[in-house]
């Protein structure tokens, strides 16, 4: 039997919970939304789960994998926008000729959590944290290993060192790993999730505090959601951060990095460099000889796996300021040997481009290496940021793989010595992400 669940995409009332992360993959007492709904989906006979979602697909697929620790098979298929239950029904379902869970298990729009479709997760910040505190009473029950109820309505975790000092004050719960210093009161209405420290003498009541959190001495959160530095009022909606990391803090702060590149493509990069410096050297002499400065400087928004966030840190790169389209990348053949740019990925974006890409969609440009060449490249959108640019480079963020790369190579070398393309393979091979064909497809 098979399934669909359809994640959250944009929900402008409460913008705040998806900085970091997509709303599917919110930590709800210890585990993520996704995670409860593939839990559900399995229990009712799924043996094969289709998540569709528009929001960094990347970062729900890196969660949850292949299904492979539930039993199931899951395939995370990325979208423009979000679907409604309807419309998924109409794309993947009927006329399908598989075998699915009946209405309306079949596809299941994630705006609740499993069993309390009456309170809706993302009206608002109040909708959503009166959601997490009911359903809080189910995921206590006693199939939820690890966690014991130590006196009525206190829940802990695995592995908690809680002092005797510390008052409980029902309902609360407590996740994994979690450390509650002496004379801490928590409660009631309060959720610290897993690997949350708090401090002598602090207070938490009404209140959420999100996985590797720290809340410092006598900090006292009432009606808040905290996540690091992050503290949201949720009956007010009001949200700032806390620039005193004594108050309020993240307990690890993991910046994703673009992996660097491997040895042999930089060692091969190298070799170019070297064998081509006649070319680049006479392009050099030109602009001495017009007294004109040969370089031009550069700096573009670092692509961060895990986020696409235009505010993060940027890179210096540096073209040849009077060359040719294909030849005024030649310095970058440096930043490969570096390890700080690919032979294949999208191109650099400044960080007003990069303020320009307006959906979730178009923003996984930032989600792919920078590359010397890319697929828009091959696509004969050199240097572009128009709306084929985007599709391919959104296209190329969650599909690439070393047979397109090496296509795509073949096609860009093509296009700089001869002036002609080879096409790179056909982008419908086990495509999965929703195009419209008219842009994809489009010849240079």
């Amino acid at each position: 039997m098979r399934a669909l669940l359809v994640c959250p995409a944009d929900r402008p009332h409460v913008s705040h919970l998806a900085e970091t992360m997509p709303l599917s993959n919110l930590p709800v007492l210890g585990k993520t939304l996704v995670e409860y709904w593939i839990e559900h989906l399995v229990t009712l006979g799924a043996h094969e789960i289709t998540v569709v979602t528009s929001d960094r697909p990347h970062l729900v697929r890196e969660l949850v994998d292949d299904g492979r620790r539930w039993g199931v098979k899951i395939d995370v298929i990325p979208e423009r926008w979000e679907l409604s239950v309807t419309e998924a029904r109409a794309k993947y379902i009927h006329n399908s000729g598989q075998s699915w869970l009946s209405e309306p298990n079949d596809a299941i729009l994630m705006d609740h959590l499993p069993g309390l479709r009456q309170h809706a997760l993302f009206t608002n910040y109040d909708s959503w944290f009166e959601a997490v505190h009911a359903f809080m009473w189910r995921a206590g029950g006693p199939d939820r290993i690890g966690i014991r109820e130590i006196q009525p309505g206190v829940w802990v975790g695995l592995r908690s060192r809680i002092s005797p000092q510390a008052e409980l004050r029902a309902p609360c719960w407590i996740g994994r790993n979690v450390v509650v210093s002496s004379g801490a009161v928590i409660g009631p209405s309060a959720i610290l999730d897993d690997r949350v420290f708090v401090e002598e003498r602090a207070e938490v009541s009404h209140s959420i505090v999100a996985p590797e959190t720290y809340v410092g001495e006598f900090t006292e959160l009432r009606d808040s959601y905290a996540a690091g530095s992050l503290l949201l009022n949720w009956r007010r909606g009001s949200c700032t951060h806390v620039p005193d990391r004594f108050l309020l803090c993240a307990l690890a702060d993991r910046q994703p990095q673009v992996k660097a590149t491997k040895l042999l493509p930089r060692m091969a990069a190298l070799i170019t460099l070297l064998a081509t410096w006649p070319v680049g050297f006479a392009a050099i002499l030109r602009s001495f000889m017009s007294n004109q400065a040969a370089f031009r400087t550069c700096r573009a928004v670092h692509p961060q796996l895990g986020g696409s966030d235009p505010r993060a840190r940027e890179i210096t790169y540096y073209e040849l300021a009077h060359a040719g389209p294909w030849l005024k990348r030649w310095p970058q053949l440096w930043k490969i040997v570096k390890g700080e740019f690919s032979w294949v990925g999208n191109r650099p974006l400044t960080r007003a481009q990069a303020a320009m890409l307006s959906t979730d969609f178009e923003r996984l440009w930032l989600n792919a290496p920078v590359g010397l060449v890319s697929l828009a490249d091959a696509r004969g959108c050199i240097d572009s940021l128009s709306d084929e640019s985007r599709a391919h480079a959104s296209f190329y963020s969650v599909q690439h793989h070393w047979r397109l790369d090496l296509a795509i190579l073949c096609s860009a070398l093509s296009h700089a010595i001869f002036g002609i393309g080879v096409e790179p393979m056909e982008e419908k091979e086990d495509l999965p992400v929703s195009l419209q064909p008219s842009v994809v497809k489009e010849k240079a």
